[in-house]
């Protein structure tokens, strides 16, 4: 009896042996896998380079339209004063706050000044749209008989 015990035991043991190496082809697997779609992930800061003359407030309304913002941008840059930039510090923007800009300006945010005109420039300069149409002869003489 022990020869047949172990024969069939032997032949159960191959059977299931055999029914567990089966192979599922790699399309099966793909179907019954969902795979997730790959996320990027966006960058947490942009890193502005600080042009002359710009302030927290000036780069904040470049990047998010408000100038109110700076405060974010201050909390954010904790090692550099709000009020003492210098030209080439390196400013951490949030990038959760750029809403209108996401990239440096290529000019300075700073406020620009509005020239005034120079007064002696502007007494002697006659507006151009004037037709002159004065002739020497129509000027009466200032020095001399009448």
């Amino acid at each position: 009896m022990n020869g047949i015990h172990g024969k069939l035991l032997w032949a159960v043991f191959v059977v299931i042996v055999l029914a567990g190496c089966g192979t599922v082809s790699n399309e099966r697997i793909r179907k019954a896998v969902k795979q997730p779609a790959p996320t990027v992930e966006e960058p947490a800061f942009i890193f502005h380079r600080v042009m002359a003359g710009e302030t927290m407030g000036s780069i904040a309304r470049h990047y998010s339209g408000k100038e109110s913002m700076w405060r974010e941008i201050a909390e954010a840059n904790p090692e550099l004063s709000p009020f003492k930039l210098k030209k080439d510090d390196i400013v951490r923007v949030p990038a959760a706050i750029a809403t209108v800009n996401k990239e440096q300006p290529s000019t300075s945010t700073a406020a620009r000044k509005p020239r005034k005109p120079d007064r002696k420039d502007a007494a002697t300069s006659a507006p151009d749209d004037e037709p002159d149409d004065t002739l020497e002869t129509d000027f009466e003489p200032v020095f001399g008989p009448k």
